[in-house]
């Protein structure tokens, strides 16, 4: 049986992945499938750049805005949703940034249980030294991975390396066309600053005045932008130096992205200019 075709967008912010999309699914007459992190988050369409409603009556759009600004919304919770819904579409398109979320889709992931939430609280709270004492000659030294690795070792009885040694977790089966967005860095950078400046006029800081009016505790709160403009709305600092904090921030994790997109996988097409991309390789 022919497997399920299925286009995957990836790249850094700012990059014009999501009109890469668009054009994708104009050619082919598809729907597009949400891979991003944060777009997941109802209360905060303007600041994580979103599609708009004019968008989503174009084309169908899955996995957009539809968790709430109270919930932590995982990698596990995404990729249990993928498996429900990507076998019924015809023609998806995943597209976003986190590319942890598009690899896992691919190439599966190694899954471990659900931390016991008071474990995890008393690891966070524990002194560097104390966790780098019980986790000696552990692989990594990074704190938050050795964080990582005594939460799930004291939760589950089992060293991390025990479910990296299990069979990955694939959510569905398909021929994936992965499509790698990689504009140039500076060209990604102006557009980091240039999208700000739109958000801002589009209602980013009255966004996040309703998440601080329902006091939002969810995954939303960790969105680049969220904390910067916390900080102006209390007062702590200036618009000018909050959209400085934000686009820094903003080209700081495209250049991350733009990093790990260059060495992870293997995409088929890379596309340097998304206005000059006729489409015409990609749908063969």
């Amino acid at each position: 049986m022919k497997k399920q075709r299925i286009f995957v967008i990836g790249g850094p912010t700012a990059s014009g992945k999501s009109a890469l999309a668009m054009k994708l699914a104009s050619k082919i007459d598809g729907c597009i499938v949400n891979g991003d992190a944060i777009q997941v988050y109802q209360d905060l369409q303007v600041l994580s750049a979103r599609p708009n409603e004019k968008d989503t009556q174009k084309f169908k759009h899955f996995l957009f805005g539809f968790v709430d600004a109270w919930t932590n919304y995982s990698l596990a919770n995404w990729l249990d949703d993928m498996a429900k819904i990507l076998p019924e579409l015809k023609k998806p398109i995943v597209v976003g940034g986190t590319g942890m979320y598009l690899d896992a889709l691919i190439n599966g992931v190694h899954e471990i249980p659900e931390i016991d939430p008071k474990i995890r609280q008393e690891v966070r709270q524990m002194p560097v030294e104390e966790v780098k004492k019980r986790m000696k000659g552990y692989l990594f030294q990074d704190p938050q991975r050795l964080r990582r690795g005594l939460e799930v070792l004291l939760s589950t009885g089992h060293p991390l390396t025990y479910f990296y040694q299990q069979p990955k977790r694939k959510p569905v089966d398909a021929d994936f066309v992965l499509i790698r967005v990689l504009p140039d860095r500076e060209k990604v950078y102006r557009s980091c600053a240039d999208r700000f400046e739109i958000m801002k006029k589009n209602g980013a800081i009255e966004e996040v005045a309703h998440l601080n009016k329902i006091k939002a505790t969810g995954g939303v709160i960790k969105a680049i932008g969220v904390p910067e403009i916390q900080d102006f709305l209390s007062g702590k600092i200036t618009e000018t130096i909050m959209t400085e904090k934000v686009v820094t921030a903003t080209r700081q994790y495209a250049k991350r992205q733009m990093t790990w997109f260059r060495h992870h996988g293997n995409p088929r097409y890379v596309v340097t200019d998304v206005s000059q991309e006729n489409l015409e390789d990609i749908t063969k």
